[in-house]
């Protein structure tokens, strides 16, 4: 009896030791890093086909909220959707072709993510761009020659063809997924896109390191009114929605039908975003004749706030 009472401490503390080890390594069993140089230019470069169909959007177990509810049955055309969220790297060109304000916070908590200058962060290139304002996210985007998602192309985005499932990848979560609040033997650390293993379209992070803008207002009672083929949000409100969670939350703000929402100028270092484009017309923001700047593919709501 004593040998096993003195054994158990030490297991103890091996097992301590070895969840230590492991939280050093975020990227453990995930797919290979995306190259340093990930492209920015190309109104197609490095995005993803998801195919027009049919999803169930939202969720009615236990831990949906309200606004989650009911889950209803969406068609979406098909469109293309970044296969990253945007980074430093490609937002500095953005910054540097049109002069537009760079992402700064005059608060001590954002000095580790402020830009100086047209500089990002050092050694910070292929982390996502934070410190962004819906609006600057919007402006990115039609430099881009792109647009935001919807919310609905979001979720069916990040759930990749799974049915009923909580995450993009199953109902379960492990460390090696994603980048969120793992608890307190684990450190919370905003990480480079694609740190872990994509869903099943190929996507990264569309769980965790950072909240992505998206193009719909937000309205807590939408899903009660919502259209069944193509919705675009509610033609006014307050916020813009958000999804995907982020490093600093913890699992249940990680579920493909968490809605998050905030004022479209909040600026913050866990909210980044990513890019989509529709598939059957031209870039929204570019006129298919001349290549100039139209309104072409973007609501008037969206229009009237650009």
């Amino acid at each position: 009896m004593r040998k096993y009472l003195f054994l158990y401490p030490a297991a103890l503390y091996a097992l301590f030791v070895s969840l230590c080890a492991c939280s050093s390594q975020p990227n453990e069993g995930s797919a290979s890093r995306p190259s340093q140089n990930i492209p920015s230019s190309g109104a197609y470069a490095d995005m993803v086909l998801i195919p027009a169909g049919e999803f169930t959007m939202g969720e009615d177990s236990a831990e949906a909220k309200d606004d989650e509810k009911p889950p209803h049955n969406v068609y979406l055309s098909d469109f293309y959707i970044d296969r990253y969220e945007v980074t430093n790297r490609q937002y500095r060109k953005f910054i540097q072709a049109t002069g537009h304000r760079v992402p700064y916070v005059e608060k001590q908590w954002a000095e580790p993510y402020n830009w100086h200058g047209s500089s990002y962060p050092e050694g910070k290139g292929d982390y996502p761009v934070v410190l962004i304002s819906w609006d600057d996210a919007m402006a990115y985007a039609r430099w881009a020659g792109k647009r935001l998602p919807s919310e609905a192309e979001w979720e069916k985005a990040a759930r990749s063809g799974l049915v009923g499932k909580k995450y993009p990848w199953g109902d379960t979560i492990g460390f090696n997924r994603a980048s969120y609040d793992k608890g307190l033997i684990r450190r919370r650390t905003l990480t480079p896109v694609g740190n872990y293993s994509p869903n099943s379209f190929g996507l990264y992070d569309v769980a965790g390191n950072v909240w992505e803008w998206c193009l719909d207002w937000y309205d807590e009672e939408y899903y009660r009114v919502s259209p069944g083929r193509n919705p675009d949000g509610a033609e006014k409100g307050l916020y813009r929605v958000l999804r995907g969670g982020s490093w600093i939350n913890t699992e249940k703000y990680l579920r493909c039908s968490h809605r998050g929402k905030n004022v479209p100028d909040y600026r913050s270092y866990t909210l980044g975003f990513r890019c989509a484009l529709s598939a059957d017309g031209p870039a929204p923001g570019i006129d298919a004749e001349t290549g100039k700047d139209s309104d072409n593919g973007l609501p008037d709501d969206v229009l009237k706030s650009l």
